[in-house]
């Protein structure tokens, strides 16, 4: 195997088309072995426009030093420089989160931030074989799924990571061979970090004692996985349109439709809204997906808690996050004309009960001479009450809403018609006797409810 991977490595970016004929390309460099070497193979390239990122996590005291030398190794290649320096140290305190955590975190948002001043289409980022591997075994020893498995995408959203099919042997071999100078970091040998535990202790005894090609095979692994991953995504994501909407700003998803699907199905949309509606890449734990699955299936109410995600469950549909609807005072109800109330449209109208009258196909018809005008619309109000159609008694207003399954979400901001004595229609549930359209009836009163222009359904691409 040849020392020099520039063929290898451009035909790997070809092939896993990581790169357009538009793009221009932000390098991520620290000042080890992985990152120079990424930095030296895109720049013999010549793949597209190149710039190089650095940021100092102001955690060990020679950062300043390599940031300096990552300045001028940039400059002697013609390359613009972007330098950040950030306390990741204080962030993880403010934050609550480790050092690693805190560490990529900061590294995202400032890449993100130098790409869109710069005008940078792609970030590409160091990470190879071996940290393919170490990622893979990391997830299987935590309980992941297929895309757990599968590691790190070669290309996920803008980011793309050339060197996932060398070995880190290959590229330090490459490094010398180019007599490219580098940094190592010593945190990368502390054992306060589990990935370091993994790579320094655990590999080398399964390589030592059970299989030299250990690493080789993990990384394979996320090979093999990433394909039939990647598939199963494409048929679940074909599935939403029929299966969720968007409808008040939050994600809806068709219980019964849910219901019929395999097991696999199942978590896999479940998964994927969790992730839309959190606007976020980041899937939560089987176990939190498993919970909410058995709620689907055998609880008709239910309100479920993720991290910063709250789930609804409707007897007819599954709401995940907050409905935003928009508060409305009640008022008088024109006839004939219309009014909006919130995300509803009130829409009135007088036709004469001649030899043409049919009875609404929407809507609802009431004799106009036996209500007691002006109407006005509001919102229900504790101990409301209605004769429903076809009933001699009444009804609370609470029951017929749980009856018709209304979601709760809803129910306070449903239009409620009155006259000047009582209910004469639960908005798109129930009618009131009053107002019955009788043979002696001469002029008929017709209301309609639809959705205010801006509050139709919208679908999930």
């Amino acid at each position: 195997m040849s020392v020099d991977l520039l063929t290898e490595f451009a035909a790997n970016i070809k092939a896993r088309q990581l790169l357009e004929p538009h793009d221009k390309v932000l390098a991520a460099v620290s000042s080890g072995p992985d990152s120079i070497a990424l930095l030296h193979l895109l720049w013999r390239a010549q793949v597209a426009p190149l710039g190089v990122f650095h940021l100092n996590h102001m955690l060990r005291p020679e950062a300043e030093e390599e940031a300096c030398f990552v300045a001028a190794y940039a400059k002697e290649l013609g390359l613009s420089f972007y330098a950040y320096q950030y306390d990741v140290n204080a962030y993880a305190g403010e934050n609550r989160v480790s050092v690693e955590t805190a560490a990529r975190e900061v590294r995202y948002r400032l890449l993100e931030e130098c790409m869109e001043k710069h005008g940078y289409t792609k970030a590409a980022l160091g990470h190879h074989k071996d940290d393919q591997a170490e990622t893979v075994l990391l997830h299987l020893m935590r309980g992941s799924g297929l895309a757990g498995l599968s590691g790190m995408k070669p290309m996920r959203d803008r980011y793309i990571r050339p060197l996932l099919p060398f070995a880190k042997d290959q590229i330090i071999a490459y490094c010398d061979a180019f007599s490219l100078t580098y940094y190592h970091d010593r945190s990368n040998f502390s054992p306060e970090f589990e990935r370091n535990r993994l790579r320094l202790e655990l590999i080398p005894l399964i390589e030592a004692e059970y299989n030299p090609r250990f690493r080789h095979q993990l990384a394979q692994l996320a090979e093999i996985v990433q394909a039939d991953d990647a598939e199963l995504t494409q048929q679940a994501e074909r599935m939403l349109p029929e299966l969720a909407y968007v409808r008040y700003g939050a994600l809806h998803l068709r219980r019964q439709v849910f219901c019929q699907l395999s097991l696999a199905f199942q978590r896999r949309v479940l998964q994927s809204l969790i992730a839309m509606a959190r606007q976020s890449g980041y899937w939560a734990a089987f176990e939190q997906v498993e919970s909410l699955r058995a709620l689907v299936l055998n609880n008709d109410r239910f309100t479920y808690k993720l991290p910063l995600l709250t789930v609804i469950g409707e007897p007819n549909t599954i709401i995940f996050g907050e409905p935003q609807l928009p508060a409305w005072e009640p008022g008088t109800l024109p006839v004939s004309g219309e009014v909006t109330a919130g995300v509803f449209k009130i829409c009135t109208e007088v036709l004469p009960k001649g030899p043409e009258y049919a009875v609404a196909d929407q809507g609802e018809d009431f004799d106009i001479a036996r209500l007691h005008l002006p109407l006005v619309y509001r919102k229900r109000q504790p101990g409301d009450v209605m004769r429903a159609f076809g009933q001699s008694g009444k009804k609370k207003v609470k029951d017929l809403l749980i009856e018709a399954k209304i979601p709760r979400y809803l129910r306070d901001h449903l239009p409620v018609i009155c006259d000047q004595e009582e209910i004469i229609w639960l908005c798109g549930v129930r009618r009131s006797e009053k107002g019955r359209v009788v043979p002696g009836t001469k002029d008929v009163l017709r209301i309609k409810l639809g959705d205010a222009d801006c509050h139709h359904d919208q679908p999930v691409l």
